[in-house]
């Protein structure tokens, strides 16, 4: 009863102690503490809790039951849940998703109804070991552009399938993801050109995608591809691409970033500090203009997509402001070109640092780093040409050196210096200024630009510049170096000299034109292109005179050949002008200045039949500006068309002499590192790994191949290299090229000509070459042949 009622308890307690101490000295008091009026009794929270567990119980087993009734109902309407719950848990949802399992003439009848196709099926296993790739197959899909005249085929989508099973089918594929493709505009793939003042222009219009090439790199997590294309202006091929990633967490292809290259090479993975993950190296080198844009990988975590991030050089805060003006300087040198110049500054500023050296200063050292070693290649190595030793050194900012390699001739610096200043005025001023502006008293910069504002201006604005400097003893010495290699009276005579110059030139062009015409001029080789002719009418046919009627004996065929190019003046020219009259005495004359009067036999040659067929011409006509000739022959197996070339002037590969690489290496080292260097630098293949597959393989004469032609006619040797696919098979290079590559280098390892610099398939056929002048190649390219002669001026095949 006391627990009760508290306060009775406490009054009769209270009671009994007064009692007891009127009889005790001392007496122990006991108190009993009231509740606070906010505390419930424990039995009532007992029960309330009990009561809000049954309730909770109740509503979490009732809402299970409804969530078991809707799972049902929705697994007995649709069998398999939506695709972004199945790329969320790709490893244990398997076949989980929303999209029917077909097979690959489904899928191909699918498109096919939808006016595009499938292109070959890839298995991604076959790009690494890791076992999540063996179930996975990636799809391009084909597509005809709109509003295009050329390459209106491209790659519009990829699909990204899982082989699953069904039935006893070999091959049954389930969508993962899909990607519409775009390429890249115009504008963005030509800009490393435009850079350059090639005076290019291109437009938004997006370029088309048409190959998929793996850029599969181990230490990266999932798959690395890119699609490419080719952008073609004026014989200068830019390949271009767009890289994409296959994600292994959650099955879904991105499309990553747009890149060019005018070198043609495909994106390399390089670890240029040699920690971490690798970086992804565009090359967009311009003639001897270095160029690489860097790339590091970012966000490899399951949570996060990967991404691309591009290294520049802008500049980052530094952790001690004593050391701003060193990191500006090398950054804006950087900016400039002068790439080694930068690189001598951010090693500096590397040693300053030391252990406070972040990171993001040393992406950037790595980057200038790339830049500077070809720089100074390119400076280092030896030319053919004086002048581009000059360019190389100016273009690296070795002024000092670069004075004393142009010396004190007259000539030269008239026929090299002034032109080579005035088409390079843009990016070497740039130079100059820039290391001026950080070297203020370097003199040999000074004079340099004295000199660039000769060729751009006059001799009074460079003396002028030069005042600015209030330095007389440097314009002193410039007066002395502008006397010997320009004096006053060469100086005054200029323009007249420019007039003669250019009235030669016209009167050069005016013989060629009229060689041709010319019965004591004989042309000393002809190339053109052959079809068959099924009945000729002879009445548009002009014979030579006393020549047999147009009938043909038995077992013979005709013959058209049309005329593309003659040799003369030991020149080839693509201008063969017809006579003015048909009468009998001009048709005998031009009938002898083709050189028909001795040997009216031409040989047709093709890609698909190795051997010349001989045809004899018979007559010939003018028509719509072209030349053509009517010749007889024997059948021949190959259908055409055929190249037709003067016989005694046709020379194929299987004629000349052949050294394997590894030999020639074996003989002269230094030229086989030369040719080692070039292959790596066109195709984008690691030059060591290259030279070892060719000591270790036993065929290796079949690998690489060298012959030595004049192509060139500059009384200098150069080299013809023919690739086989298997000589970079085991470089662990992203190459997927399958045909047979052909190059022209010369002995210091200068790249000429390549058949992968035009978009598709291109064969070197042969070359003509005539008794003097230089050599010109013959190309086959889907069906046509081309003949592609060597320019002195623009040191190319044109």
């Amino acid at each position: 009863m006391s627990d009760l009622f508290p306060f009775r308890h406490r009054s009769s307690t209270h009671k009994a102690s007064s009692q007891l101490a009127r009889t005790e000295p001392k007496a122990v008091q006991v108190w009993v503490r009231k509740p606070s009026r906010w505390q419930l009794p424990l039995p009532l929270v007992k029960r309330g809790l009990k009561l809000g567990g049954i309730t909770v119980g109740l509503i979490g087993s009732g809402g299970l039951v409804v969530l078991c009734l809707w799972a049902s109902v929705v697994f007995i309407l649709r069998p398999h849940p939506p695709r972004w719950l199945a790329q969320t848990v790709p490893y244990f949802s398997g076949g989980w998703s929303d999209q029917p399992v077909q097979s690959l003439e489904e899928i191909e009848a699918e498109l096919q109804a939808q006016g595009r196709t499938a292109g070959d099926l890839s298995n991604l296993s076959n790009l690494g070991d890791n076992r999540q790739l063996d179930n996975l197959r990636l799809l391009p899909i084909r597509g005809m552009r709109s509003s295009c005249t050329r390459d209106c085929e491209a790659i519009v989508e990829l699909r990204l399938y899982r082989v699953q099973p069904r039935g006893k089918q070999d091959l049954s594929l389930q969508l993962l993801d899909q990607l519409e493709i775009q390429g890249p505009p115009e504008e963005q793939v030509i800009d490393p050109v435009w850079q350059a003042n090639v005076g290019i222009v291109g437009s938004t219009h997006p370029l088309p995608l048409s190959e998929i090439k793996s850029l599969q790199e181990e230490e990266l997590p999932g798959v690395w591809l890119t699609l490419t294309g080719r952008w073609q202006h004026q014989g200068s091929p830019i390949l271009y691409g767009q890289v994409l990633h296959v994600d292994l967490q959650t099955l879904r292809i991105n499309s990553l970033l747009n890149w060019s290259s005018p070198p043609g090479r495909l994106p390399v993975w390089q670890n240029l500090d040699g920690e971490g993950l690798p970086e992804l190296v565009v090359s967009q080198n311009v003639g001897l203009e270095p160029h690489f844009s860097l790339y590091s990988v970012a966000n490899t975590t399951a949570a996060v997509a990967v991404r691309l991030k591009e290294i520049s050089l802008s500049q980052l805060p530094l952790l001690q402001a004593t050391h701003e003006a060193l990191y500006h300087n090398a950054l804006f040198l950087a900016q400039h070109g002068l790439w080694s110049d930068a690189q001598e500054q951010f090693a500096e500023l590397k040693t300053q640092l030391a252990d406070q050296w972040p990171q993001e200063l040393e992406q950037q050292f790595q980057l200038i780093t790339l830049h500077a070693r070809i720089s100074q290649n390119l400076a280092e190595r030896d030319w053919s040409r004086p002048s581009q030793k000059l360019l190389a050194l100016l273009l690296d900012g070795r002024w000092e050196i670069a004075l004393d390699a142009m010396g004190t001739s007259q000539t030269y610096f008239e026929t090299a210096v002034l032109p080579l200043l005035q088409r390079d005025s843009s990016r070497l001023w740039q130079r100059l200024t820039a290391s001026l502006q950080v070297t203020p008293t370097e003199k040999a910069a000074r004079i340099w630009g004295a000199l660039l504002l000769l060729a751009k201006e006059d001799k009074e604005a460079a003396l002028e510049w030069l005042s600015q400097n209030q330095n007389a003893p440097l314009k002193t010495e410039f007066e002395a170096l502008l006397a010997e290699i320009q004096p006053e009276e060469e100086t005054e005579t200029e323009d007249s000299r420019t007039v003669t110059v250019s009235n030669q030139a016209d009167q050069s062009d005016t013989t060629e034109s009229e060689a041709f015409n010319n019965d004591t001029v004989m042309v000393e080789g002809l190339f053109g292109t052959a079809r068959l002719l099924a009945s000729p009418n002879p009445a548009e046919w002009i014979r030579p005179p006393e020549a047999p009627e147009l009938i043909l004996s038995a077992g013979q065929q005709w013959y058209e050949v049309t005329l593309q190019a003659g040799n003369t003046n030991k020149q080839w020219s693509r201008r063969i002008e017809f006579p003015d009259t048909t009468s009998p005495e001009a048709m005998a004359a031009f009938w002898q200045t083709l050189g028909f009067d001795t040997s009216t036999v031409l040989h047709l040659v093709s890609e698909s039949a190795g051997t010349p067929q001989a045809v004899q011409v018979r007559a010939m006509q003018w028509q719509a500006g072209t030349i053509r000739l009517l010749a007889s022959g024997m059948p021949t197996q190959a259908t055409g068309p055929w190249a037709a070339a003067t016989p005694t002037q046709w020379i194929t590969p299987r004629q000349v002499r052949t050294q394997s690489l590894a030999q020639l290496s074996q003989e002269r080292p230094q030229l086989g590192d030369r040719l080692l260097d070039t292959i790596s630098n066109h195709l984008g293949v690691d030059a060591t790994l290259l030279s070892s597959t060719l000591q270790e393989q036993t065929t290796n004469e079949n690998l690489i191949t060298v012959r030595r032609v004049d192509f060139t006619g500059n009384q200098e040797t150069d080299l013809l290299l023919t690739l086989d696919p298997k000589a970079w098979a085991h470089t662990n290079t992203p190459l997927a090229i399958q045909e047979t590559v052909y190059m022209v280098v010369s002995s210091r390892g200068e790249l000429l000509f390549s058949n992968l610099w035009e978009s598709g398939s291109q064969t070197l056929m042969g070359w003509l070459t005539p008794d003097a002048g230089a050599t010109a190649l013959v190309v086959s390219q889907e069906g046509t042949y081309r003949l592609l002669v060597w320019s002195p001026q623009q040191q190319q095949f044109r």
